[in-house]
């Protein structure tokens, strides 16, 4: 058996194990920086009346969600999965268009994407469903809210 079976299958998994540990890293590090920036915006506030006046106005209960559990919103989790089943289905069609013009052998890895990339995509569609029946969604189509920090301008 040539060593090139071996090394490239665990180099590939090694690299994913790397791009997923590295994505859960810059996560971890997001979540320190929206801490750190609303203890220092705490910080700021003088005295505890002016504080709790905040903390009460709509500004405030959206500074407030900000900073509950480092979740993303239902959307932007159903955006990040519909783009990787994107980019992962896009990819399986290179292959196989690779395979029907190149190099045959590569068909299995582009059958392989292309189906891990379409049930993405059918998984986003689905939760997409769910999530509007069950209102996990936000009711704001079109425009964008504004964050803690600015008035929303109408």
């Amino acid at each position: 058996m040539p060593i090139e079976e071996v090394l490239i299958p665990l180099s590939f998994f090694f690299l994913i194990g790397f791009v997923f540990f590295q994505l859960r890293r810059r996560a971890d590090f997001a979540i320190q920086r929206r801490y750190e920036l609303g203890v220092k915006t705490l910080e700021r506030f003088n005295d505890a009346e002016s504080l709790e006046k905040f903390l009460s106005s709509e500004a405030g209960r959206e500074f407030l969600s900000l900073l509950d559990d480092g979740d993303a919103p239902v959307a932007r989790r159903l955006m990040r999965t519909m783009q990787a089943g994107l980019l992962i289905a896009f990819l399986g069609l290179a292959f196989l268009l690779l395979a029907a013009f190149v190099e045959p052998e590569v068909v299995f890895p582009g059958v392989i994407l292309l189906g891990i990339g379409t049930s993405l995509l059918v998984g986003t569609v689905i939760s997409l469903k769910m999530a509007r029946r069950w209102n996990l969604l936000e009711g704001r189509r079109g425009r964008r809210s504004g964050g803690p920090y600015r008035e929303v301008i109408e």
